[in-house]
């Protein structure tokens, strides 16, 4: 299943397994691509977060990376004149024979985005875009007013309107497939790693982080972190 985000305009697939856990011992091959909202980026760096394991894209934004541990595993994307990202994968149940799609976003519309919130934002700092998704596929999942919070000082989150317009709120906007997003902006990198919690509306929907329980996210210089959290209707 993919994850929408209006921040990058493209579609991420890294939805992580609940309750997982690898000891590192086995190592597989993983594939993918890196791109921007309009192409594929070509020189962009892709490693493995805790590790020596990097490589670059080729000319065409695709990437190998060889002996990846199994188990949780954070991607840091980084390219020239982009915001990269942190992005979540289990190892290798989300990976073994598909080509994952990994993105950055041109500092340029970075820019924008701080302008429209009237923001200044540090490329020292990092952001955390919390994304709500359906957590079971074809049931409705956030319906609009989720929350979420994280734990590490940042400026208060925005979400995007159905027009994709930024707007300063702490209660989710969902679009009518139930997947919104939250997003922290200006979390210091001596604040990371983070934990990041979330919240459904009573009566209306249950929404967890979809990721390990107890897993924490690394905070990168100009880098937006992924959390994923998975909502349906309350019973």
């Amino acid at each position: 299943m993919k994850i929408k985000t209006r921040l990058l305009g493209i579609a991420l697939c890294g939805l992580g397994v609940s309750a997982c856990g690898g000891d590192g011992t086995d190592t597989s091959t993983v594939e993918g691509t890196v791109s921007t909202r309009a192409s594929r980026v070509v020189g962009a760096t892709v490693e493995v977060y805790g590790t020596q394991i990097s490589t670059t894209t080729n000319r065409n934004g695709e990437f190998t990376l060889q002996n990846v541990p199994h188990g949780d595993v954070f991607f840091v994307i980084e390219a020239n004149r982009n915001w990269g990202t942190v992005d979540y994968y289990y190892v290798p149940d989300e990976t073994s024979g598909t080509v994952i799609n990994l993105a950055v976003v041109p500092d340029g519309e970075i820019g924008a985005l701080a302008s429209s919130l009237e923001r200044s934002l540090s490329e020292s700092d990092g952001i955390v875009d919390v994304s709500f998704f359906p957590w079971v596929q074809g049931v409705p999942g956030a319906k609009g007013g989720e929350t979420a919070s994280i734990s590490a000082p940042s400026d208060p989150p925005f979400t995007f309107d159905l027009d994709g317009n930024p707007v300063p709120q702490a209660g989710l906007i969902a679009d009518d497939e139930g997947f919104g997003e939250l997003i922290y902006t200006s979390v210091m990198t001596a604040d990371g790693p983070i934990t990041a919690d979330v919240l459904g509306v009573g009566g209306a929907t249950v929404c967890a982080v979809a990721e390990t329980p107890g897993i924490t996210y690394p905070i990168v210089e100009k880098a937006i972190t992924f959390v994923y959290a998975g909502c349906e209707p309350a019973p």
